[in-house]
């Protein structure tokens, strides 16, 4: 036996006994990959947090690096661009963290004040429809006797609530320090990001042949244009539509303004199905407050959403993506039960790089074959 077919045999075989591990002890390597992810959270919120603020902090580069020059000061260019961009990004969390915590609190206790009275507002508002739509022979006992029910459904789910603090408590530790080793981390990723560069080039040049290093390069090339053009468009048409939506309720005086534009522009960073998420805590705070203007909220909401879906996206992210509608709906379903929240918001543009590279490498092979 030949050394070349040796090799394939003891290839083979490796295979094999690597594929009935995988799936005799499949509960075992989701455990495994569950704690690694656990373990690595630091370093991708720290990646995640690097690559949002990649792009401005190379605009602020450039530009102090162009001030600073003429006064032979360059060395102070690259501090002066990090502090500039990450006490940016903290005053924008700050922001919008000050401004939605007060303002839960308030509405958590708005609901806890007057949860006696919302069975009898809701009753009327039952009565009232009714009584509009002249549906006055309809047996509406049951229907009163579920809405009375509804203090004491509520107290049994806070009831419920309240053993879990402790473990919310827990996690929500565990992931604040998780987010501060990130942030730590990404102020490192930006500043030795030329030295990694170079460092990640001449790992692939001593490791990886050529013939494979152009098309891992390839690969890289467009996700990280994808991701940028995705990341980047979703934000800036988040941030808009979260000021259309101050705008609008403030003009219509609609209750809770800011908390409710913060929360449709923050899940509106979903494609499709984020507008969908974030109208349901909207309606929930406004129903506790008047259910007549929760209507209301729905119709200005829809009207947001077309002015949204057909003049800012197309002008915002456009094309960026270059994904069919099927396909980004496919990548949310899936990445989405996948990965929960992340995976929605990562699969859009995962997919698309997919999409692109199979597009590419089809448009390739069709064009040898027809030469």
């Amino acid at each position: 036996m030949d050394k070349k077919t040796f090799k394939s045999i003891l290839f083979l075989i490796t295979y094999c006994i690597l594929l009935v591990v995988m799936i005799v002890k499949i509960d075992v390597l989701i455990a495994i990959f569950t704690k690694t992810i656990g373990i690595l959270a630091p370093l991708f919120i720290g990646f995640a947090i690097a690559f949002v603020l990649n792009k401005p902090y190379n605009f602020f580069l450039d530009k102090y690096v162009n001030a600073f020059s003429k006064k032979k000061w360059p060395k102070i260019s690259k501090p002066l661009a990090l502090t500039t961009v990450f006490l940016l990004f903290i005053g924008i969390i700050s922001g919008i963290v000050g401004f939605i915590i007060p303002q839960l609190f308030q509405s958590i206790n708005l609901v806890y004040e007057n949860i006696g009275g919302y069975s009898t507002r809701l009753q009327n508002f039952a009565f009232d429809v009714i009584e509009y739509l002249r549906l006055d022979s309809i047996d509406l006992s049951g229907l009163e006797t579920t809405i009375a029910k509804i203090p004491d459904m509520v107290g049994n789910v806070l009831k419920g609530i309240v053993p879990r603090v402790f473990d919310f408590t827990t996690s929500f530790i565990s992931a604040s320090i998780d987010i501060i080793l990130g942030f730590i981390l990404s102020i490192y990723l930006l500043a030795d990001k030329e030295n990694l560069k170079r460092q990640f080039a001449d790992v692939l040049q001593a490791y990886v042949p050529v013939k494979f290093r152009k098309k891992l390069m390839n690969v890289l090339g467009i996700t990280n244009e994808v991701f940028t053009s995705f990341v980047s468009g979703q934000l800036i048409e988040a941030m808009i539509l979260a000021l259309l939506c101050f705008a609008g309720m403030l003009i219509f005086n609609f209750q809770y303004p800011i908390l409710i534009s913060v929360i449709i522009g923050i899940t509106n960073l979903i494609p499709i199905v984020g507008p969908i998420i974030g109208m349901i805590p909207a309606l929930f705070i406004l129903v506790m407050i008047e259910p007549i203007q929760a209507l209301w909220f729905i119709l200005f909401a829809v009207v947001l959403q077309q002015i949204e879906g057909n003049l800012i996206y197309p002008r915002v992210v456009g094309n960026s993506v270059g994904l069919p509608a099927l396909w980004v709906m496919l990548a949310i379903i899936v990445g989405g039960g996948l990965f929960g929240i992340l995976g929605m918001l990562l699969g859009v543009p995962t997919a698309s790089v997919m999409y692109q590279l199979i597009k590419h490498d089809v448009n390739q092979r069709n064009q040898s074959s027809n030469s």
